[in-house]
């Protein structure tokens, strides 16, 4: 611009001045582009795309893509000779294409005046209907609309021809392409996956230079808004929501930005952020129950989903080196104003907890840490003071105090109240006093209101623990127990101890922490599942003989809420069994920890008053200095016995005693704990930390900064809370009534992750649209779950078969489900829950006896407990060697079963010299009592006959075994069915449902296990390989692997395939899956009785007889039959067997049909034998006929047996 002299500026400089700030805007434009284009998540994307493209060369080199690449290329040699030969028929092939085309035409004009014939058709019906509607004449246009329909028909016919004509030109050209055709799907077929791979390749690193040049392009600064390779990530997760500002808005994660890897599988070893996600099977995969389009990342890890940089996203470090190398790698903060920081990955689970409020005890075997701290919450009675609005567990987890005087003795009742793991190590029962905000030499208060003396913990907490003593006597007046009708003897009562199920639940477990010596006595450890009930070691210093036997007998009579089941006892039995507590030959129930002992402590006058003043503060100085110089006839308080009532009852309620025991007149009081069913959404600040923090950065040599992280995260408050609960009370000025109550549980370290992720996953949802909502299998799965779990059915009973994982020659690890057979020179086999333990006292011992011992070539005998295809069906033996070993899983559940077989087959024991042995049970040469009152000796005896004879039975298929509503009868009033049993099913005190959820929880298990059985079992009967079956079927090698694991996934995608492969082989070697909401009895129904004795009206006394007959199966030599005994009463209790008569409503038909056929492929080691050898005939002189038919006959007698109302076929 000319500078012409009537500017205010000088333009030179004005031009110079605006070249510069062009310069400066230019170079900012340009620093702008070139920091978007290197922004972090780009460069990680750039680097998973190096990653990937080397991962997909090298997968080119695998074997088997060489393998089909190699025979591709001999495939493609064929369709060259296709494509040859077709050429030499090229004259051939275009006459018949004309032929095709010439069909077409012809087709085309058929079609278009059948498509006019129809339109002209429904316009002249439509006419007339009209017509007819409006002038009331029904018979108007008959003829024209019957002309009009016969040339639609005639249009429509000659389309047909057309389309046939068409079709079979068609197909002779086809045939003509045939061999070309042929060659190339199978080529296509051999090389899918290399093809595959190569695509890939193509696209990751293209050959053709325009593709290079536009990949260059396209991520190009400032060009990069095309089509980019390198772009944001998103998923937009319509179901799940997001608290903003008193809204919600719609959830939305960008993690998979840099995350690149996180749903493909085979990055485990990749380096973050381009490893896979664990479980894929579970997480994020299009297939999983939890895919990443549906649930993104942050609803379970939380963290800022919206932010691509790794400081916004509030990663979180797990350790403090971390923190050191994030700090220094990423310039790492915790984000100041985010109220959501992401989980430490060990408490990742608690995001279950949101969708998964209805099925916990569903997803236990996938979130196990979670699922612990669920039952922890229950086990511990957290609920009853915390409320937590959904869950489902209500009752008072301690017994009644009502009836309290009548078992207890005031002096226990303080001791224990002051110092509960003092007597009890083991017990759930917090410590409410003498904790560290009232430690013994602090000082509590001035009396006085400031003008009396110091009051110290010690005399604090001593007069409390006895104001609360006198409050539970008088408010409870004893309620006195019939006295012991009859007198016990406590050997006898050592027996009835150990077989009546009093172990499955309890422990007699030596204090201290040292494992129980393995091959020693069971009892004697805690297993987890005896540890439902309390350890009874010491017991008889706590109880009284009266009080002791009416709980033996009737538990609910005390406490109409309790656990503990009836175990219908007689007088006798529960007699015997309290004179063996009480007398103690074994001296176990008087054993005390050190320093135990049992007295009250001093109260104090002055303290009371004192604390009667804070704790009655409303009332006024006035009043409570009249009721303290007993001016108050109402409120004598200047005497001791009054005023410990006054103030025990505030201490019942101020601790609130009440919310986990029945306590008079306090049965409707709400819970004084924080409500927790969203704590966890309450932002940080909102929680008190007091000085714990300073105190920590004292400790732990922290500054400020450290200090704030700690206070930044609701875990870190919650783990501190549950390792000392009255911390946060530390270097603060508090009256009485205003320090913390939270008791001490003594929780390990392991609990307190599990109760703190837990907790941290009570959050407000946001998931209301996307939460699981069980159907009904997992709704009855779910209940029975909890049902069992709560009742402790797995202290009787196996639920779970164990587990052995071992490597075959090639180093393949295969897991199968078994048992390990006793090794050589031992009489039982090994306990696979301490296999490490037993092995190594086993290798020690084999060496001292043979120094060439070679413990990796020892031979280990397998019993297989579930078909496994690659190695044999039930009940089949395997032997590995001891080095291909690589782990042992326990079976879940019936360590009673362990106790009573010991007691048969182990009945002496060492004396105290350790020279000579004695006998244990009542019979001096160690023979064990049997139901008809005589004495055996069982110890030479085979463990599988005594174990499956006199121990609780395994609950494996039991399911597929109990007809629904028998089982559920059962529960609420069982019955014995083994007569030989001391060990009997008790009667539990079901809450509402219970009985049934159990019931509808075997039946439904069964159902959803059938697809993985029939699987396992198809291939065992096929003797294919994974591969060779899975190549018959149709489908990849890996999703029939899946079913026949019970993945559920693949069962609901491509188990029909299985099964129709199997019908129409002609597979019938599982009974049909169960039905939980339909269950009849075939075999009694009238149709099919009327048919049978149509046939043969004899029919159900012949195949009695084969049931009866002593030269035939000979059934009744080991059953009962209503009511009367084996054998003609002849047969000895280890030979008895359940009764027949109540198969039918027992027993499902399908089940007693396979367990017939071989019972040893049900349950292995049975005691009943295979009557029906379908390899040879038997019986035929009873029964003519082949094995299949004498088990149909006998089925059919079976359950119409003892039947009044059979058709007489008239």
């Amino acid at each position: 611009m000319a500078d012409r002299g009537d500017t205010h500026y000088h333009i030179k400089h004005l031009n110079l001045w605006f070249a510069l700030s062009s310069l400066l805007l230019l170079a900012t434009s340009v620093w702008m582009v070139l920091d978007d284009a290197s922004r972090p998540w780009k460069g990680h994307q750039r680097e998973f795309r190096a990653l990937d493209l080397e991962r997909t060369r090298a997968s080119l080199e695998s074997a088997a893509l060489k393998e089909q690449a190699s025979r591709g290329a001999a495939l493609q040699g064929d369709v060259q000779k296709a494509a040859v030969a077709l050429d030499a028929r090229q004259s051939d092939i275009a006459a018949q294409q004309e032929v095709v085309r010439v069909a077409k035409g012809e087709y085309f004009v058929k079609e278009t005046a059948s498509k006019f014939a129809k339109a002209e058709y429904d316009w002249q019906r439509y006419l007339v209907d009209e017509h007819r509607l409006k002038h009331n004449d029904p018979a108007y246009g008959e003829e024209a609309l019957g002309k009009v329909y016969a040339t639609m028909q005639e249009a429509a016919f000659e389309k047909e021809q057309s389309a046939r004509k068409l079709a079979l030109a068609e197909a002779d050209l086809a045939k003509l392409k045939a061999p070309l055709t042929e060659a190339e799907r199978a080529l296509k077929t051999a090389t899918k996956d290399v093809e595959l791979v190569r695509s890939k390749l193509e696209k990751l690193d293209p050959s053709a230079k325009p593709a290079q040049i536009a990949n260059v392009v396209r991520d190009f600064p400032g060009l990069d808004f095309i089509g980019p390779n390198l772009k944001v990530q998103k998923v937009a997760l319509d179901n799940l929501t997001f608290e903003l500002n008193f809204t919600k808005k719609k959830r939305i994660d960008m993690c998979q930005s840099c995350h690149m890897g996180i749903d493909r599988a085979g990055l485990d070893d990749a380096a973050q952020p381009y490893t896979s996600h664990p479980r894929l099977d579970l997480f994020l995969t299009a297939k999983s129950s939890h895919p990443l389009s549906k649930v993104g990342c942050t609803i379970c890890h939380r963290g800022c989903g919206e932010a691509l940089d790794f400081v916004r996203v509030d990663h979180r470090p797990l350790t403090d080196k971390q923190q050191e190398e994030w700090e220094a790698e990423h310039h790492w903060h915790k984000q100041h104003h985010w109220d959501y920081p992401m989980l430490p990955s060990g408490m990742a689970e608690a995001g279950c907890v949101q969708c998964h409020k209805d099925s916990m005890e569903l997803i236990a075997p996938d979130a196990p840490r979670v699922s612990k701290g669920y039952q922890l919450f229950e086990e511990y009675g957290c609920y009853a003071c915390h409320k937590v609005e959904w869950f489902p567990t209500t009752r008072k987890p301690g017994p009644s105090l009502k009836n309290l005087m009548a078992k207890l003795t005031p002096e226990f009742i303080a001791s224990w109240i002051a110092h509960p793991k003092a007597f009890r190590p083991t017990t759930r029962m917090p410590q409410i006093f003498n904790l560290e905000n009232f430690a013994d030499e602090e000082v509590v208060v001035k009396s006085k209101y400031g003008e009396g003396r110091e009051l110290k913990g010690r005399e604090w907490n001593d007069s409390a623990v006895a104001a609360v003593t006198t409050f539970l006597q008088v408010r409870h007046p004893v309620q006195k127990v019939a006295p012991m009708p009859l007198e016990g003897d406590a050997v006898r009562g050592r027996e009835a101890f150990r077989l009546a199920g009093c172990l499955g639940c309890h422990n007699t477990a030596p204090y201290g922490t040292e494992p129980a010596p393995i091959g020693g006595d069971m009892t004697h450890e805690r297993t987890g599942e005896n540890e439902m009930g309390p350890n009874l070691r010491g017991v008889a210093t706590k109880l009284n003989a009266d009080w002791l036997y009416a709980w033996v007998k009737d538990p609910a009579q005390y406490w109409p809420d309790t656990r503990m089941p009836n175990l219908r006892l007689s007088d006798q039995t529960a007699a015997d069994i309290t004179a063996y507590l009480m007398q103690d030959p074994d001296q176990i129930f008087h054993d005390v920890p050190q320093g135990w002992k049992t007295e009250l402590p001093p109260a104090s006058l002055e303290v009371l008053q004192e604390q009667a003043r804070w704790f009655f503060l409303r009332d006024g100085r006035a009043t409570l200095e009249a009721r303290f110089e007993g001016k108050d006839d109402k409120h004598r308080w200047d005497r001791l016995g009054d005023l410990q009532v006054a103030v025990g009852e505030k201490y019942v309620t101020h601790q609130g005693c009440y919310s986990c025991h029945e306590v008079a007149g306090m049965e409707t009081m709400m819970p004084i704990g924080a409500e927790l069913t969203a704590w966890a959404t309450k932002t940080v600040d909102k929680l008190d930390f007091g000085f714990m923090p300073d105190i920590l950065a004292q400790t732990h040599g922290w500054d400020e900064h450290d200090v704030e992280l700690y206070k930044s995260y609701h875990s870190n408050f919650l783990t501190q809370k549950l390792h000392a609960p009255r911390s946060y009370d530390r270097k603060k000025i508090k009256n009485p009534t205003e320090k913390l109550r939270m008791p001490y549980f003594g929780f390990s370290e392991e609990q307190i992750q599990a109760l703190t992720t837990f907790v941290v996953g009570l959050v407000e949802d946001e998931v209301q649209r996307a939460k699981m909502l069980p159907n009904a299998s997992q709704k009855a799965r779910d209940a029975g779950l909890r049902a069992v779990r709560q009742n402790n059915c797995a202290a009787c009973h196996v639920l779970e078969p164990g587990l052995v994982t071992f490597k075959d020659e090639n180093g393949v690890a295969h897991t199968v489900g078994a048992e390990i057979r006793k090794l050589e020179g031992e009489k039982l086999p090994p306990r696979m829950d301490r296999w490490s333990e037993h092995w190594a006292d086993y290798v020690a011992y084999m060496k001292s006896e043979d120094e060439e011992f070679d413990a990796d070539a020892a031979e280990l005998s397998l019993r297989l407990l579930r078909p496994e295809p690659d190695f044999g069906d039930i009940g089949d033996t395997i032997a590995i060697q001891a080095k291909d070993l690589l782990e042992v899983r326990a079976p879940v559940g019936g360590d009673l079963v362990r106790v009573v077989t010991d007691w048969y087959l182990k009945p002496l024991v060492a004396d105290e010299s350790g020279e000579n042995e004695v006998s244990r049970t009542p019979d001096p040469d160690g023979g064990v009592g049997d139901v008809d009152g005589v004495f055996r000796k069982y110890s030479e005896e085979e463990l599988d006959k005594v174990r499956w004879t006199f121990a609780p039975p395994v609950l494996l298929g039991e399911g597929d075994k109990l007809q629904r509503d028998w089982f559920y009868a059962f529960l609420n009033d069982p019955i014995t069915l083994r007569q030989q049993l001391r060990v009997r099913m008790p009667s539990f005190h079901y809450d509402a449902g219970e009985a049934g959820a159990i019931a509808d929880y075997f039946a439904y298990e069964a159902e959803r296990d059938w697809p993985a059985y029939y699987a396992r079992k198809l291939r065992l009967a096929r003797k294919l390989s994974l591969d060779e079956l899975a190549g018959a079927i149709g489908i990849p090698s890996a999703t029939l692997a899946s079913i026949e694991n019970g993945g559920r996934a693949e069962i609901q995608a491509s188990f029909a395939k299985v099964k129709a492969w199997g019908d129409a082989q002609g597979f019938d070697g599982v009974a049909p899956a169960v039905d939980p909401r339909y269950e009849r009895v075939v075999r009694r129904s009238p149709a099919h009785v009327s048919a049978l004795l149509a046939a043969d009206p004899k029919q159900l006394a012949r195949a009695e007889k084969l049931a009866r007959d002593a030269s035939g199966p000979y059934c009744v030599q080991c059953h009962y039959l209503n009511g009367q005994g084996p054998g003609g009463g002849s047969a000895l209790p280890i030979q008895w067997a359940p009764d027949l008569k109540n198969t039918h409503e027992r027993l499902r038909e399908d089940w007693v049909h396979t367990w017939i056929q071989n019972p040893g492929k049900v349950y292995p080691g049975t005691s009943m034998p295979v009557n029906f050898p379908a390899d040879k005939e038997s019986h035929q002189a009873l029964y003519p006929g082949k094995a299949e038919v004498q088990i149909q006959a006998l089925l059919d007698w079976l359950y119409n047996l003892g039947r009044q109302d059979l058709p007489t076929g008239n």
